[in-house]
């Protein structure tokens, strides 16, 4: 018998009867049902087929649905419209349900079938792919001119659409709101990206010449240093000033000093719009700020800051502080847009700043508001204001409450793909979980989370439920692995607490995590450097693997 045959059986049989995505009260079989999902899961990924009594015995385990799903996604290009809607509204909240239509709509819109993209389309997909193509199915379906206001604020946003996005492009390429200068407004941030194959294609529409003027970007972007020595004379020419500017950060990320004489030599003699020159000098600023160099606080004021991006204008007030500057703290974050402003970091700040200032009143009434909340920067302006932490003794969570969470079919998911250790679809099915929860709800789920042992999600989750009392603590801030942390902190002289923070700032307690720059686990260690350490310590090198177990982790770290 097909595993996959059976499946879709026992799927539709359970849409037949109104039953998918419910889930009976744990029974005393839950461990034999967890067992007989690892041996048809290990069918699957070897390719053979289960034996039926394992089959049998899935039909009300909260996996089957993921079964159904690794079916699904296998056949897709072949399955039918209905066994997909099917499958939709079974487990509608699901990060599998997810991934099911995004692959469909993605088939769908290869094959540019706009009315049953319309159909299985969902505005919870939010990524430029799918607002992009949404709007395309909507113009081929109406009119182009039905799309073009929201299409045209998609590509003020500079960011890389799929090849079925080509009709919206030229839609608004053919328009007359386009102008040579929106384009290459576009093609500048699609250049930043490292996506200059896209850059080039929209270059060719506005001709030959400013296609040329891309293949000399993507040059100088290959040799920053090189390009700004032989282009010391722009001659007011604009693209050629967004390729110095793009030159000038780049080499400013591996020299500052060299980025730094290079541009300003460059800008004594040129005329630039002051969003070139922010840009620019705000990047090498920026360089500077993170080597914690002290000229950095003094080249972002000298910098138009029009052209600051958020990393900029973050770094501009903390070079400020560095050098204890008050009235430029004050002045870079007031200068920040009312949504970063707004940020419980920047408002602390300001307060201290104010403070500095001789606006004591005013810095109180800003640490009493922040210090509303359980968080960092809550403590330390409940510090500076002189009231008591806001820590109530919240009654915990009744396990009415928390049962209600747990029964969730979502929740069941991920707690059963966390108990097989599929730990990266219970992060996802956890996520999914929660969306429609409400904070109440949403603290109840982080201590059954915490109940189950999975601190990580017990502390994110309870981070983002933000109605915390004392009981909560325990929760958002875990000990875990607390002998070993306390067996090497002591082998290092260290306190325990200082491991115990840096483990929850930078992984929060997932030992298997890794960064985009590399680093690995717990403490998030480098490779590189782990095996230096270990090489001190007389311990075999580390492999990544290695790094994802705590205590390896722990005691490289």
């Amino acid at each position: 018998m097909n595993i996959f045959n059976h499946l879709r059986r026992v799927f539709l049989w359970v849409v037949a009867c109104g039953l998918a995505g419910f889930t009976a009260p744990l029974s005393a079989g839950l461990n034999e049902e967890r067992a007989a999902f690892q041996r048809v899961y290990q069918s699957v990924q070897d390719g053979r087929e289960a034996d039926a009594a394992s089959l049998e015995a899935l039909n009300n385990y909260p996996l089957v649905a993921y079964l159904d799903y690794l079916d699904l996604r296998e056949r897709l290009p072949l399955a039918s419209p209905a066994e997909i809607s099917a499958f939709v509204q079974a487990y509608p909240v699901s990060f599998m349900t997810d991934d099911v239509r995004r692959r469909y709509l993605r088939q769908l819109a290869k094959d540019e079938d706009w009315d049953a993209y319309v159909q299985f389309d969902d505005s919870s997909l939010s990524t430029q792919e799918f607002r992009c193509q949404r709007l395309v199915a909507r113009g081929t379906l109406q009119s182009p001119s039905a799309v073009m206001n929201e299409g045209l604020l998609l590509w003020d946003e500079g960011v890389s659409w799929p090849v079925t996005c080509q009709p919206l492009e030229a839609w608004l390429m053919n328009s007359k709101a386009m102008s040579v200068e929106r384009t290459w407004w576009r093609i500048e941030r699609l250049m930043e990206k490292n996506l200059s194959t896209e850059a080039g294609r929209l270059a060719a529409n506005l001709g030959a010449e400013s296609q040329a003027q891309v293949t000399r970007w993507q040059a100088a972007r290959k040799n920053p240093a090189s390009f700004l020595a032989q282009n010391k004379a722009a001659r007011g020419e604009v693209v050629v000033h967004l390729m110095l500017a793009d030159s000038a950060k780049r080499l400013a990320s591996d020299d500052v000093d060299q980025a730094y004489a290079a541009w300003s030599e460059l800008a004594a003699r040129e005329q630039m719009n002051p969003k070139v020159r922010g840009e620019a000098e705000g990047g090498i600023a920026l360089a500077a700020a993170r080597q914690h160099r002290p000229e950095a606080s003094d080249w972002f004021e000298a910098a138009p800051s029009v052209g600051f991006d958020a990393d900029m204008r973050a770094w501009r007030v903390r070079a400020a502080l560095r050098q204890q500057n008050w009235a430029r703290v004050l002045k870079a974050i007031e200068a920040m847009p009312l949504d970063e402003q707004d940020d419980e970091e920047w408002r602390y700040w300001r307060a201290r700043a104010l403070e500095q200032q001789g606006q004591g009143e005013l810095a109180e009434q800003i640490w009493q508001d922040v210090a509303r909340d359980v968080t960092y920067y809550g403590l330390l302006s409940a510090d500076r204001a002189g009231v008591n932490y806001r820590l109530a003794y919240v009654d915990l969570p009744d396990d009415e409450q928390v049962q209600a969470v747990a029964s969730r079919p979502a929740v069941l998911r991920a707690r059963e793909f966390y108990s097989q250790g599929l730990i990266n679809e219970a992060r996802k099915e956890w996520i999914v979980a929660l969306r429609d929860m409400d904070l109440p709800s949403q603290r109840a789920a982080a201590h059954l989370a915490a109940r189950w042992g999975w601190m990580d999600r017990a502390a994110i989750t309870m981070g983002k439920a933000r109605n915390a009392g004392l009981d909560d603590l325990e929760v958002r801030f875990p000990l875990p692995w607390r002998d070993n942390v306390e067996r090497f902190a002591r082998e290092e002289s260290i306190e325990s607490g200082w491991m115990f923070g840096i483990m929850r700032r930078e992984s929060v307690f997932m030992p298997d995590i890794g960064s985009s720059a590399g680093a690995q686990g717990l403490m998030q260690l480098m490779p590189g450097t782990a095996k230096d350490v270990a090489r001190k310590l007389a311990m075999p090198a580390p492999k990544k693997a290695d790094l994802h177990d705590p205590e390896t982790n722990m005691r490289l770290g």
